[in-house]
Parts: C-alpha cells; sequence; structure tokens
C-alpha cells in the first residue's frame, strides 16, 4: 500500500485540481491512476458478480437497480480503491481546501463504519436528489464534509446516462451533469444542502455502472472554524443540521421527473417523512434543535 499511496501522490502532483464552486465545491480529475493501474481494477469490478453477497439491491422509484458491496466482501484487485481513496493522499487534498486537520475517511473505521464502498448499477437505474447522511453512523460527534466518487467501469459511453447530477440547494433543478468517464474521480464539498444524485442509465445488458465511493469527516467542534475558512476564502455559506440521507420524495430528478403513480408508491411515506424532518430542522430550527429532531426521528422508526 505504501508504494500505492506514492503513485497516488504523484499523480495528484501532475493534475492540475481546480475547484468549482457552482452549485457547491466539486473538482474533477480525469485519468486519476495510471493506465495499468486502473486497468487491472476496472477488469476486476467488471467481475464484481462473482462476489456472490452482496448487501442490498436497491428497487424504489428514488433508488433503483443499484447493488452496494459490503468492505468485508472486496478482495485483491477489487478492494485497492477503498484504500486508495480513503487513504493520506486525497485526505491531504480536502484537507488543505478546507483549511483543516485531522480529516476521517470511512476506509479509518472498521467494517467500512456500516456503509458499503462498491456501487454497481443495471439498465434502468437511479438514484435521485439526495443529501448524504450530516453524521457518521459510527459517531455522532463527526461531521460529513466531503465525498469521493471514483468511476471505473471498464467503459462507458455519454449515450448511456448514468451522469452524476449535482442540483441547486433545493435539490429541485439539475445545476451539472458529470459523466461517469472511466478513470474519473470527482470530489465535492458535503453540506446539508449539496444534493446530488445518478441520471437514469442506458447502458447495455451486460454492462454496468461502477463507483467507489468514500466520505470524510471532521470533529463537530471544528465546524465553525470550517464556515469562517470558506467564507473568507471562497465566500461560501454552507449550512450543517443534523439529518441521516434525505431524498426529494416526488420529484427525484427536478421538476421534470414528476411521476403522479409514484404517489402511491409504499415506500414514498417513509422518503415524505423523512425530507419534512429535514426540512424543518433546516429552516425553521438551529444546529441543536435539529440534533433532537433527528434522534426523535430515529426512535420512531425503531418502534
Amino acid at each position: 500500500m505504501n508504494n500505492i499511496e506514492k503513485i497516488v501522490k504523484e499523480r495528484i502532483r501532475n493534475l492540475k485540481i481546480s475547484w468549482i464552486n457552482n452549485p457547491f465545491p466539486y473538482a474533477i480529475l480525469d485519468n486519476f491512476l495510471p493506465d495499468e493501474l486502473f486497468k487491472k481494477i476496472s477488469k476486476s469490478s467488471n467481475q464484481v458478480e462473482e462476489v456472490k453477497k452482496f448487501r442490498s439491491f436497491f428497487t424504489s422509484h428514488v433508488e433503483l437497480n443499484k447493488k452496494v458491496y459490503g468492505n468485508n466482501d472486496l478482495k485483491g484487485d477489487l478492494r485497492l480503491p477503498v484504500d486508495i481513496i480513503g487513504g493520506k493522499t486525497l485526505k491531504q487534498v480536502i484537507e488543505n481546501y478546507l483549511n483543516v486537520n485531522g480529516l476521517i475517511s470511512l476506509n479509518d473505521w472498521e467494517n467500512y463504519g456500516g456503509y458499503y464502498p462498491f456501487h454497481t448499477m443495471q439498465t434502468g437505474g437511479l438514484l435521485g436528489a439526495h443529501v448524504d447522511h450530516s453524521h457518521s453512523l459510527s459517531d455522532n460527534k463527526l461531521l460529513h464534509v466531503a465525498n469521493a466518487i471514483f468511476y471505473v467501469s471498464q467503459k462507458w459511453n455519454k449515450d448511456w446516462g448514468g451522469e452524476t447530477l449535482l442540483f441547486n440547494s433545493t435539490g429541485l433543478k439539475i445545476i451539472k451533469k458529470i459523466i461517469p468517464k472511466p478513470n474519473r474521480l470527482i470530489l465535492f464539498i458535503h453540506s446539508s444542502t449539496s444534493f446530488h444524485g445518478v441520471n437514469k442509465t442506458r447502458n447495455p445488458s451486460g454492462v454496468t455502472r461502477n463507483t467507489y465511493y468514500m466520505d470524510y469527516y471532521i470533529n463537530d467542534d471544528q465546524m465553525k472554524k470550517l464556515k469562517v475558512n470558506l467564507k473568507k476564502k471562497f465566500n461560501l455559506n454552507l449550512k450543517y443540521r443534523h439529518h441521516n440521507t434525505v431524498f426529494i420524495p416526488l420529484f427525484h430528478l427536478g421538476f421534470q421527473s414528476f411521476n403522479f403513480k409514484s404517489i402511491f408508491s409504499r415506500t414514498t411515506f417513509i422518503y415524505i417523512f423523512k425530507y419534512l424532518r429535514y426540512l424543518i430542522g433546516r429552516y425553521l430550527l438551529g444546529y441543536n434543535s435539529s440534533i433532537y429532531l433527528r434522534k426523535l426521528g430515529i426512535k420512531f422508526w425503531k418502534k
């Protein structure tokens, strides 16, 4: 792994990282890994069906035709990207942008902190507009501040859709579409308004959209410093509240995506309840009050 870290450090040194602030800060790094290394990883990802155990298969109208694989199920080359994007070099890139110290990645925790690093999506798949969990499952005082997505399909035609979508702060308007080009890495800064998703896929049968994802965290007590840094450095006003992962329930890919039938989906009520709780916390309550609201929601669904 030390050798891999040296390779990544060298690649980062040679790549020009340009952060774009609209709709929220993100950066695109093409040709992230050397060709030979990427081909090994990509070939391995294409054979993931040999991993018999996947953790979930999503079939709702906002999470469709997607499988996720657990950290302990990934072996050999299939495991490499988890160590790479969760490693020291990429954490330093994000620390430098945010001007914080002690960044923690999901890879620093046993069993990936309870989340799943590798995702595949079949044709007709999508992931609706959502904001990820605000805090770690492992530690409720660790604030989620950044994400990475690494595209590892062996090939991807731009006509196959599946773009990563970045939405405006309400999650109702698509601002940016990022093609899941092989060997492309994207980084983005996460807050309570960083809505993102995946456009509907049109890939042929036998081709899957394969990605790795990583979350990064800081201690809650650094939040005030973080907000001051970003305001001073980039004139950004990021909002943070306590919430679980929240989807836009009826407009999952923007206003034009409304489907009357989705109102009657058995999962819609759950999405609406979580979304309303998020809206109350975001617009009517302060940060500390949103902690209590989140706890109430967790107790409600555990009963």
